[in-house]
């Protein structure tokens, strides 16, 4: 709410003539307030870099002190904690931001240095930090964190149902070039078989075509070639017929995606057996009863 007073006392601040004595000590106090508070902000960020600098350079060592948490428990006065706390908020805030909200004591800033920076301003906008206590603020970051975690959850599953799908793709893409690569190697060996039929049907032809005095004469190895011959067109014209089937199944694209599919469902259907051997007989009969029921459905 906007004070139009203090406004005016903070626009009239050096004109004592048109203040009340009242009014002049008000603004003598609060310039101390503001200034203490400022220098106890800026003492808490030199109180942090300084022992920044004290543990990061190891300067303890040449006053004889074994570590750090040693020295500042004897030395400073410190809680090993507590010390390293202040480095905590050191390395993870600006000097302005602590500046600011040196209000908020060391454990608090603490608490929010060990979360998301919009993590951090969604807590401060939800709730009063500087007036909150230290369990409060910890169960709202703990509520941050458990949230935090069921979104990694979420995220985890959905990279793991994206990398099966990438899976499932790339296999139905090699099934797809297997089956175009049948097809294509089928359709050579049909243009191959329909040429040896074509040749074969020639040299049936050919072999009755001969002139009627050579048919006359019994010839057993005209005969036997003759034979021979429609033999072998009747088996070419069986190979052709059989491999033009072949690669009619081949070339069509729903019969391919069917089979892709059809291998998928085996797989599925392995799956599901395996996990109900882990099951009961009631529990078992119920998965069959569903899947019988599934396929009911679908005219199966």
């Amino acid at each position: 709410m906007e004070n139009k007073v203090f406004e005016q006392l903070m626009l009239a601040d050096g004109r004592q003539e048109t203040l009340s004595a009242e009014q002049e000590n008000f603004i003598t106090t609060h310039r101390r307030i503001i200034s203490c508070g400022n220098a106890a902000g800026r003492a808490f960020i030199d109180l942090a870099r300084e022992l920044q600098r004290m543990r990061d350079g190891k300067l303890y060592v040449a006053a004889g002190f074994a570590d750090f948490g040693e020295y500042v428990e004897q030395a400073v006065g410190l809680k090993q904690r507590q010390a390293y706390n202040y480095i905590k908020v050191a390395e993870r805030f600006t000097d302005k931001y602590l500046e600011e909200h040196a209000g908020y004591g060391v454990t608090k800033l603490a608490l929010l240095a060990s979360i998301s920076e919009t993590e951090r301003e969604g807590v401060e906008e939800g709730m009063d930090v500087e007036n909150a206590t230290t369990r409060e603020l910890e169960a709202r970051i703990r509520e941050l964190e458990a949230e935090r975690d069921e979104k990694q959850a979420q995220l985890s599953l959905f990279e793991e149902e994206k990398t099966k799908a990438e899976q499932y793709a790339a296999k139905a893409q090699a099934a797809a070039d297997k089956q175009i690569a049948a097809a294509a190697k089928e359709r050579e060996r049909v243009i191959k078989l329909e040429e040896e039929k074509t040749r074969l049907e020639k040299q049936v032809q050919d072999l009755k075509n001969l002139p009627p005095e050579v048919q006359e004469v019994e010839n057993p190895e005209t005969a036997a070639r003759l034979k021979a011959a429609e033999k072998a067109r009747d088996e070419a014209i069986a190979a052709y017929e059989s491999a033009k089937k072949q690669l009619e199944i081949a070339s069509d694209e729903s019969m391919m995606r069917f089979k892709v599919k059809f291998e998928d469902f085996q797989n599925i259907l392995g799956e599901m057996f395996a996990i109900m051997t882990g099951m009961d007989r009631e529990k078992v009969e119920k998965c069959v009863n569903a899947l019988k029921v599934v396929l009911k459905e679908r005219g199966l």
